[in-house]
Protein backbone atom coordinates (compact mmCIF):
# COMPACT_ATOMS: atom_id res chain seq x y z
CA UNK A 1 0.00 0.00 0.00
CA UNK A 2 1.28 3.44 -0.88
CA UNK A 3 2.17 5.20 2.35
CA UNK A 4 1.59 8.65 0.88
CA UNK A 5 -1.82 9.95 1.84
CA UNK A 6 -2.50 7.07 4.20
CA UNK A 7 -3.22 7.25 7.89
CA UNK A 8 -6.39 7.51 9.89
CA UNK A 9 -8.93 10.15 10.82
CA UNK A 10 -7.77 13.69 10.10
CA UNK A 11 -4.53 12.35 8.57
CA UNK A 12 -6.37 10.68 5.69
CA UNK A 13 -6.53 12.66 2.43
CA UNK A 14 -9.82 13.64 0.80
CA UNK A 15 -9.05 11.47 -2.23
CA UNK A 16 -8.30 8.44 -0.10
CA UNK A 17 -11.51 8.94 1.88
CA UNK A 18 -13.50 9.15 -1.37
CA UNK A 19 -12.00 5.85 -2.49
CA UNK A 20 -12.91 4.19 0.80
CA UNK A 21 -16.50 5.43 0.51
CA UNK A 22 -16.63 4.12 -3.06
CA UNK A 23 -15.34 0.76 -1.85
CA UNK A 24 -18.15 0.52 0.69
CA UNK A 25 -20.76 1.32 -1.96
CA UNK A 26 -19.31 -1.16 -4.45
CA UNK A 27 -19.04 -3.88 -1.80
CA UNK A 28 -22.69 -3.47 -0.83
CA UNK A 29 -23.77 -3.43 -4.50
CA UNK A 30 -21.68 -6.31 -5.84
CA UNK A 31 -20.62 -8.38 -2.83
CA UNK A 32 -17.07 -9.54 -2.19
CA UNK A 33 -16.86 -12.22 -4.88
CA UNK A 34 -17.79 -9.85 -7.73
CA UNK A 35 -15.97 -6.83 -6.31
CA UNK A 36 -13.24 -5.53 -8.64
CA UNK A 37 -11.03 -2.45 -8.71
CA UNK A 38 -13.02 -1.31 -11.74
CA UNK A 39 -16.36 -1.66 -9.95
CA UNK A 40 -14.94 0.42 -7.10
CA UNK A 41 -13.67 3.06 -9.53
CA UNK A 42 -17.15 3.15 -11.10
CA UNK A 43 -18.57 4.25 -7.73
CA UNK A 44 -16.12 7.16 -7.51
CA UNK A 45 -14.94 10.03 -9.68
CA UNK A 46 -11.47 8.48 -9.77
CA UNK A 47 -9.97 6.12 -12.30
CA UNK A 48 -8.87 2.55 -11.77
CA UNK A 49 -5.30 3.84 -12.12
CA UNK A 50 -5.91 6.17 -9.16
CA UNK A 51 -6.96 3.20 -7.06
CA UNK A 52 -3.77 1.35 -7.89
CA UNK A 53 -1.73 4.46 -7.12
CA UNK A 54 -3.09 4.59 -3.57
CA UNK A 55 -3.51 0.86 -2.91
CA UNK A 56 -1.37 -2.02 -4.11
CA UNK A 57 -4.15 -4.63 -3.95
CA UNK A 58 -7.88 -4.98 -3.45
CA UNK A 59 -7.14 -6.61 -0.09
CA UNK A 60 -5.19 -3.54 1.07
CA UNK A 61 -8.05 -1.28 -0.02
CA UNK A 62 -10.65 -3.39 1.76
CA UNK A 63 -8.57 -3.57 4.93
CA UNK A 64 -8.30 0.21 5.17
CA UNK A 65 -12.00 0.50 4.33
CA UNK A 66 -12.80 -1.68 7.35
CA UNK A 67 -10.71 0.56 9.61
CA UNK A 68 -12.26 3.69 8.13
CA UNK A 69 -15.82 2.44 8.55
CA UNK A 70 -15.21 1.60 12.21
CA UNK A 71 -13.86 5.11 12.80
CA UNK A 72 -16.85 6.62 10.99
CA UNK A 73 -19.33 4.47 12.90
CA UNK A 74 -17.91 5.34 16.32
CA UNK A 75 -17.89 9.05 15.48
CA UNK A 76 -21.62 8.78 14.76
CA UNK A 77 -22.73 6.77 17.77
CA UNK A 78 -20.27 7.26 20.63
CA UNK A 79 -20.89 10.31 22.81
CA UNK A 80 -17.26 10.42 23.88
CA UNK A 81 -15.29 10.22 27.08
CA UNK A 82 -17.35 12.93 28.79
CA UNK A 83 -20.66 11.18 28.20
CA UNK A 84 -22.58 9.25 30.86
CA UNK A 85 -21.19 5.68 30.81
CA UNK A 86 -24.61 4.03 31.08
CA UNK A 87 -25.98 6.09 28.18
CA UNK A 88 -22.86 5.42 26.12
CA UNK A 89 -23.01 1.67 26.74
CA UNK A 90 -26.69 1.33 25.88
CA UNK A 91 -26.35 3.51 22.77
CA UNK A 92 -23.31 1.60 21.52
CA UNK A 93 -24.98 -1.81 21.91
CA UNK A 94 -28.11 -0.59 20.14
CA UNK A 95 -26.17 1.02 17.29
CA UNK A 96 -24.02 -2.07 16.73
CA UNK A 97 -27.13 -4.22 16.44
CA UNK A 98 -29.40 -1.89 14.47
CA UNK A 99 -27.16 0.75 12.90
CA UNK A 100 -26.56 4.41 13.74
CA UNK A 101 -30.30 5.19 13.40
CA UNK A 102 -31.07 2.90 16.33
CA UNK A 103 -33.74 0.29 16.85
CA UNK A 104 -36.61 2.41 15.56
CA UNK A 105 -34.78 3.76 12.51
CA UNK A 106 -34.30 2.37 9.01
CA UNK A 107 -31.72 -0.41 9.37
CA UNK A 108 -31.88 -1.78 5.81
CA UNK A 109 -28.55 -0.22 4.84
CA UNK A 110 -27.00 -1.54 8.04
CA UNK A 111 -27.90 -5.13 7.16
CA UNK A 112 -26.95 -4.75 3.49
CA UNK A 113 -23.48 -3.68 4.59
CA UNK A 114 -23.14 -6.48 7.13
CA UNK A 115 -24.17 -9.05 4.53
CA UNK A 116 -21.29 -7.86 2.35
CA UNK A 117 -18.99 -7.64 5.36
CA UNK A 118 -19.70 -11.26 6.25
CA UNK A 119 -18.38 -12.29 2.84
CA UNK A 120 -15.11 -10.51 3.54
CA UNK A 121 -14.88 -11.91 7.06
CA UNK A 122 -15.30 -15.45 5.74
CA UNK A 123 -11.94 -15.03 3.98
CA UNK A 124 -10.14 -13.75 7.08
CA UNK A 125 -9.00 -17.20 8.34
CA UNK A 126 -7.06 -17.63 5.08
CA UNK A 127 -6.02 -14.03 4.38
CA UNK A 128 -3.46 -12.38 6.66
CA UNK A 129 -4.41 -8.84 5.62
CA UNK A 130 -8.09 -9.32 6.40
CA UNK A 131 -7.38 -11.27 9.59
CA UNK A 132 -5.11 -8.52 10.90
CA UNK A 133 -7.67 -5.79 10.19
CA UNK A 134 -10.60 -7.69 11.70
CA UNK A 135 -8.40 -8.34 14.74
CA UNK A 136 -7.55 -4.65 15.03
CA UNK A 137 -11.21 -3.65 14.76
CA UNK A 138 -12.21 -6.24 17.36
CA UNK A 139 -9.45 -5.10 19.73
CA UNK A 140 -10.57 -1.49 19.31
CA UNK A 141 -14.17 -2.34 20.16
CA UNK A 142 -13.16 -4.45 23.15
CA UNK A 143 -11.00 -1.59 24.43
CA UNK A 144 -13.83 0.91 24.00
CA UNK A 145 -16.37 -1.27 25.82
CA UNK A 146 -13.85 -2.01 28.57
CA UNK A 147 -13.10 1.70 29.04
CA UNK A 148 -16.80 2.59 29.25
CA UNK A 149 -17.45 -0.13 31.83
CA UNK A 150 -14.40 0.86 33.87
CA UNK A 151 -15.55 4.48 33.79
CA UNK A 152 -18.97 3.40 35.03
CA UNK A 153 -17.46 1.41 37.89
CA UNK A 154 -15.09 4.21 38.88
CA UNK A 155 -17.90 6.79 38.87
CA UNK A 156 -20.24 4.57 40.89
CA UNK A 157 -22.72 4.10 38.02
CA UNK A 158 -22.00 0.38 37.60
CA UNK A 159 -21.61 -2.40 40.11
CA UNK A 160 -18.11 -3.91 40.20
CA UNK A 161 -17.73 -6.45 37.39
CA UNK A 162 -14.85 -7.77 35.34
CA UNK A 163 -14.66 -5.06 32.64
CA UNK A 164 -12.73 -7.11 30.08
CA UNK A 165 -14.86 -10.23 30.48
CA UNK A 166 -18.08 -8.20 30.26
CA UNK A 167 -16.82 -6.36 27.19
CA UNK A 168 -15.89 -9.65 25.53
CA UNK A 169 -19.36 -11.05 26.29
CA UNK A 170 -21.08 -8.01 24.78
CA UNK A 171 -18.98 -7.87 21.61
CA UNK A 172 -19.16 -11.63 21.00
CA UNK A 173 -22.94 -11.70 21.47
CA UNK A 174 -23.44 -8.76 19.13
CA UNK A 175 -21.14 -10.25 16.48
CA UNK A 176 -22.95 -13.58 16.67
CA UNK A 177 -26.32 -11.87 16.37
CA UNK A 178 -25.26 -9.96 13.28
CA UNK A 179 -23.93 -13.08 11.58
CA UNK A 180 -27.12 -15.01 12.34
CA UNK A 181 -29.34 -12.12 11.23
CA UNK A 182 -27.77 -11.87 7.76
CA UNK A 183 -27.14 -15.58 7.12
CA UNK A 184 -30.44 -17.14 8.22
CA UNK A 185 -34.17 -16.47 7.99
CA UNK A 186 -34.23 -15.51 11.67
CA UNK A 187 -34.76 -11.78 11.20
CA UNK A 188 -35.58 -11.04 14.85
CA UNK A 189 -32.31 -12.26 16.37
CA UNK A 190 -30.88 -8.74 16.74
CA UNK A 191 -33.91 -7.65 18.75
CA UNK A 192 -33.77 -10.77 20.90
CA UNK A 193 -30.06 -10.39 21.64
CA UNK A 194 -30.47 -6.67 22.34
CA UNK A 195 -33.22 -7.34 24.88
CA UNK A 196 -31.26 -10.19 26.46
CA UNK A 197 -28.06 -8.13 26.82
CA UNK A 198 -30.05 -5.23 28.25
CA UNK A 199 -31.92 -7.38 30.77
CA UNK A 200 -29.20 -9.80 31.80
CA UNK A 201 -25.94 -7.84 31.39
CA UNK A 202 -26.46 -4.08 31.45
CA UNK A 203 -29.43 -3.65 33.80
CA UNK A 204 -27.85 -5.76 36.60
CA UNK A 205 -24.69 -3.66 36.38
CA UNK A 206 -26.49 -0.37 36.97
CA UNK A 207 -26.48 0.74 40.58
CA UNK A 208 -29.80 1.90 41.96
CA UNK A 209 -29.98 5.40 43.30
Amino acid sequence: MDAAGGGTGTNRTVTRTQLLEATKQALCKHGFVDLTMQSIADESEKSKAALHYHFDTKEDLLAETLAYLLEEFLEEVDTGAEGDPETRLRALVEAMLFGPNGRDGDSSGHWTFHTALLEVQAHAPHDETFRAQFSDNNDHLLSLYTDIIEEGIDSGVFEPVDPEATATHLVAAIEGARVTQVSTECDTVAETVHDSLTEHVIDPMVREG
